[in-house]
């Protein structure tokens, strides 16, 4: 046998579809995320080069089997998928919740079971985008402990949708005699355009949301699957890992250096580029295409090639273990974070956390995916493996839901003892006193757990939840933000931002009590001015003046002054020209004074060393609307602060009730509260409801 020349390994006698540097670049891949996430609190590109990943050996697999003309087999791949991926992550969920109950604040506790059934069903990162959730946040241990399944959530809804369009590629294969690598080249290629164009559109326009969006994402899986269509082609015209030619291993020395380049690239990434708030825009070229060199260049037979690197035992086994390490060391580093009351971990504290993640991922592995993945016995009955499937969804379900219950039910229980435990902004009236029935018992708000819960409070935002309909329906964008509620021939008209919102559960009580209808039009982030800055506010501040002279009103409520940070309080500039209007035709206008904003969370510390000092946010006295002239409608300046900030001094808890949500917004159940303060005030100016 011929003696094989010196630092070149013998030549293969065939080529094989596995590809063991795809394993070892997952290996870096997943480092890469678990080091920047425990360390450096930046995005590593890793992620992206994952899906990439998936996509290349999902359609390589396909592939195969279109030119072979065999059967899809769609639903065989979709139990066989997803019976591997379903349990190790039903597990770590499972295992997420319960280390919630005992070791998260119960101010998360809520967040934390509805993420979890949003992980389960692949949507997380649907759940994620609707809140607007920061993945850029410096305070990771804010974060929820199931945030990271904003990926895997993508990541399942593709491998959902990629079987369909190999099927639709198929079909249309047979109907029109369609070269298949022609017709999934102008699938995958369209969709990658399409969605990179999106991408690099929605990334600018409102990146929060963009993170975490699947269209915005398609383009980096559909990146792999053009990279597996072509591949082969470069791999014929250069000779290497060539089918008719085993032993050819053509352009060598190109493929060594650009193995090298792309490892280099991918592993340079957010150190070179400034990624904060830019991915995933076209900034994510930078890792999926350095991956993208790595995976061309191949096996390169050649010691000390990166190839050989991405080869080696200690990458092949992380790579193995890769899916299970991505799951458990978000909720460790999470959990890390709060007990050891910290923002970043240190050297040593994060070396323990990548060990102990490491060897969680390897049982994981070993015992649960393996033994599931290789089973024979499930995949020989499709019912086999949806059984392991429903049953993974079916643990999380059943424990997230009987959590859920448990809270629901003190909640309620607590709920109806609430006037006489939590009084909340009623004990600072004149002549409050406690409820005899609590005097009896000898229950006081301070033996009775504060409102709203803790574990409740994050979702302690107010909303009227029926849409305007009948006259008073709203029309093209307006629509969606128009909420209303009775029937009565009085109707309130309440708006502004989210701000306005929540104090809006003071208001409604009131027209409730008289049989007013009551009307909402909220725009998160949109004081109601005029000519705002922001196109998405003049828009809707435009389509709701149009609507309120549309509209046969009694009165409307509306802010009138605001506060910022550093900034005296000030009448919002113009507002005069969209209240005069409205008191020239008899409309009442309810002018709310604005609320303090604070610093810090009151609700994260309660503590009396936590109060803060608003007064210099406000003018000496309550200022008046420049320009407003008599008209047959009254305008009433609404001050409720001093039940909000007794004496400019704010709090997190009075009357045994939580104030605030956080820094900027009062809780729902606080708010309704103050509806007797804010009655009296209104009427000694002569407003009656």
């Amino acid at each position: 046998m011929a003696e094989a020349q010196p630092g070149r390994a013998a030549a293969p006698t065939k080529v094989s579809s596995y590809r063991p540097e795809l394993q070892g670049l997952r290996a870096v891949a997943i480092m890469m995320v678990v080091t920047y996430h425990i360390w450096f609190g930046r995005v590593s590109g890793g992620v992206d080069v994952f899906l990439l990943i998936s996509a290349f050996l999902l359609t390589g697999s396909f592939l195969r089997k279109m030119e072979r003309g065999q059967d899809l087999a769609i639903t065989r791949y979709w139990l066989h998928a997803f019976k591997r991926l379903v349990p190790p992550a039903a597990l770590v969920i499972v295992a997420t919740i319960v280390s919630a109950r005992y070791l998260l604040p119960p101010e998360r506790w809520r967040d934390v079971i509805s993420e979890a059934f949003a992980s389960i069903t692949y949507t997380q990162n649907w759940l994620l985008a609707s809140k607007s959730v920061d993945y850029y946040a410096a305070d990771h241990s804010t974060a929820s402990p199931l945030q990271h399944f904003w990926s895997l959530s993508i990541q399942g809804q593709v491998f959902l949708l990629w079987p369909l369009l190999f099927l639709i590629a198929a079909l249309l294969v047979k109907r029109f005699g369609f070269a298949p690598r022609r017709v999934l080249w102008a699938i995958f290629g369209g969709i990658t355009l399409v969605s990179f164009v999106w991408s690099v559109y929605l990334t600018a326009a409102d990146q929060t949301y963009a993170y975490f969006d699947t269209f915005t994402r398609l383009w980096e899986f559909s990146l792999g699957s053009v990279l597996a269509l072509v591949l082969p082609g470069l791999e014929r015209r250069f000779a290497f890992r060539d089918p008719q030619r085993p032993q050819a291993n053509g352009a060598r020395l190109p493929r060594v250096l650009l193995g090298w380049t792309g490892l280099i690239l991918m592993l340079s990434c957010a150190w070179v580029l400034d990624v904060q708030g830019a991915f995933p825009g076209w900034v994510a070229l930078w890792p999926l295409l350095a991956a993208c060199l790595v995976i061309s260049a191949g096996p390169t037979r050649t010691p000390w090639a990166a190839d050989r690197l991405l080869s080696s035992k200690p990458l092949q086994w992380l790579g193995d273990i890769s899916y299970s390490l991505y799951l458990v060391h978000w909720p460790l580093l999470i959990v890390a974070l709060v007990q050891l009351e910290t923002t970043r971990l240190s050297l040593l504290q994060g070396s323990a956390l990548i060990g102990t993640s490491i060897v969680l991922a390897w049982a994981i592995t070993r015992l649960v995916d393996s033994p599931i993945r290789y089973s024979a016995y499930l995949d020989a009955r499709w019912w086999r493996s949806a059984t392991v499937i429903v049953t993974g969804m079916s643990l999380v379900f059943g424990l997230g839901g009987w959590w859920q219950m448990r809270l629901d039910r003190q909640a309620e229980r607590l709920a109806s003892e609430s006037v006489r435990n939590n009084p909340g902004a009623r004990i600072l009236l004149t002549g409050y006193d406690t409820p005899a029935e609590a005097v009896e018992s000898n229950d006081s708000p301070a033996q009775a757990p504060t409102l709203p819960l803790l574990a409740d409070i994050g979702n302690d935002w107010y909303g009227l939840k029926d849409p305007c309909k009948g006259k008073y329906a709203a029309h093209g964008k307006l629509d969606k933000n128009c909420r209303a509620e009775g029937n009565g021939q009085e109707t309130l008209v309440i708006i502004g931002n989210s701000r306005i919102e929540q104090y809006a559960a003071s208001l409604v009580p009131l027209a409730r009590d008289k049989g007013w209808r009551v009307v909402t039009l909220f725009a998160p982030g949109c004081p109601y001015v005029p000519n705002s800055p922001l196109d998405y506010c003049a828009e809707n501040n435009r389509l709701v003046q149009e609507y309120l002279a549309d509209k046969d009103v009694t009165a409307v409520a509306m802010q009138y002054t605001e506060v910022f940070h550093g900034k005296p309080e000030q009448v919002l500039p113009g507002v005069e020209k969209l209240i005069q209007p409205l008191l020239d035709r008899g409309v009442d206008v309810i002018g709310i004074r604005d609320m303090p904003r604070l610093k810090n969370s009151p609700v994260e510390c309660r503590e009396e060393s936590c109060a803060e000092d608003v007064s210099a946010q406000y003018l000496p006295e309550l200022p008046s609307v420049p320009g407003l002239t008599e008209a047959s409608g009254s305008f009433y300046a609404l001050d409720a602060n001093d039940l909000i900030c007794p004496n400019y001094r704010c709090v997190g808890v009075i009357g045994n009730s939580f104030v605030w949500i956080d820094p900027n917004h009062l809780t729902a159940y606080y708010a309704a509260t103050m509806a007797p303060g804010v009655r009296q005030r209104l009427s000694e100016q002569g407003f009656e409801f």
